[in-house]
């Protein structure tokens, strides 16, 4: 099963990939990302690999996922489009995801459901009522380096700076294909978070369609520049670098603090001070302070905590369909498994099942001991 399938209740896409569970789980005797092993070259710094259990492939979209962008942009057409990545020396090309024989057997046309025979349903479904595409996109693992030990904070300038720019050009890259209307950067640390190789890496999925998520976020921001002639993240970063109780770290160019809203402990969101909507958008000199601003919080996490921590990483920022989005801000969001050194934050009936979180902390003494935990972390 190999396709993407629509929740009319939520309103929402969900990808449907079986072949995920054949996935190796933490292997003991190789590490498949480790240099000379398997796809990956015996020299390499910051490495584009494709993987090996996708969620979806750059296969031929359907026609449903086909057309012109939202502002009659030009895309490219297709998995041709995927080019040779290179940020200097180390980083190979990213090659074409899958390939059509991958596909559902069904075609690629939405198809709607029919009932098994031993269903309790009984007669089919209306047409329109469940509807599914094939699963267009893909996903790619982004190596941070040839050190298996390493963490992103012992990257030098240069390192952080190429990975980095490997984020602006897979963005850039992924996001001119004809078809794909989101990008995300992503990057789950350590085994609570469900890691299951931990060579340092994060991922990009590029997908067909604007997660509901995004969706929400671009919505809150164009209804506060109408109301205020003003961008929501530029006064919320200039609220926190004003007041400093909830700040966390910040340089010439980014600011970090917990959110007032923060719905786990250590909940960190990192915005850039400039306006800008998307990780390629960044300027020369933006790169670097964006690097360094990252590799300070993930330090910080791990003195606070006191061992290696268990994090998601995710960049939130405009899609790639051609459409305006210049209410929208660039910024990236942390969410850490850890309520303290000791106890995990597991999410409750009320969380997973409507949505509704519940901080079990105090918002602002934890931004105290972060921000303490990554300024004694620089010294």
């Amino acid at each position: 099963m190999f396709e993407i399938r629509f929740n009319p209740v939520a309103g929402e896409w969900v990808i449907v990939a079986a072949q995920r569970m054949k996935r190796p789980v933490l292997p003991t005797d190789s590490c498949p990302f480790c240099p000379g092993v398997g796809k990956t070259p015996p020299h390499y710094d910051v490495f584009v690999y494709q993987n090996d259990y996708p969620s979806m492939t750059l296969a031929t979209p359907g026609d449903s996922w086909v057309g012109t962008t939202d502002a009659g942009g030009d895309k490219k057409a297709g998995p041709e489009a995927v080019s040779q990545a290179r940020v200097g020396a180390g980083l190979v090309s990213a090659q074409r995801v899958g390939s059509d024989a991958e596909l559902d057997a069904g075609g690629d046309k939405p198809r709607p459901y029919k009932a098994a025979a031993n269903s309790p349903f009984g007669e089919p479904m209306a047409a329109n009522l469940y509807v599914s595409e094939p699963s267009f996109g893909a996903c790619e693992i982004i190596l941070y380096s040839s050190d298996h030990g390493a963490n992103i904070y012992d990257l030098a300038d240069w390192h952080i700076e190429k990975l980095v720019r490997c984020w602006q050009q897979r963005t850039r890259e992924l996001g001119s294909i004809q078809g794909i209307r989101y990008v995300f950067v992503f990057e789950n640390r350590g085994e609570a978070v469900g890691v299951t190789i931990h060579h340092p890496h994060g991922q990009i999925y590029a997908f067909p369609f604007v997660p509901r998520k995004i969706q929400q976020e671009i919505e809150s921001c164009r209804q506060y520049v109408k109301k205020n002639s003003r961008c929501l993240l530029c006064d919320m970063a200039s609220e926190e670098l004003r007041r400093g109780v909830r700040l966390v770290a910040e340089n010439e160019h980014f600011a970090c603090f917990i959110p007032f809203f923060a719905r786990f402990p250590f909940e960190a969101h990192v915005i850039s001070r400039r306006h800008l909507a998307s990780v390629t958008d960044l300027n020369d000199a933006e790169v670097l302070a964006f690097g360094k601003i990252l590799q300070a919080l993930i330090r910080g996490y791990d003195r606070l905590f006191g061992f290696t921590a268990a994090y998601i990483m995710a960049f939130h920022q405009a899609p790639t369909d051609g459409g305006d989005y210049s209410a929208y801000h660039f910024h990236v969001e942390f969410y850490p498994a850890h309520a303290d050194s000791k106890t995990r934050k597991h999410l409750s009936g009320t969380e997973i099942g409507i949505d509704v979180f519940v901080n079990p902390s105090d918002v602002e003494a934890n931004a105290a001991q972060l921000r303490r935990a990554v300024e004694a972390s620089e010294r």
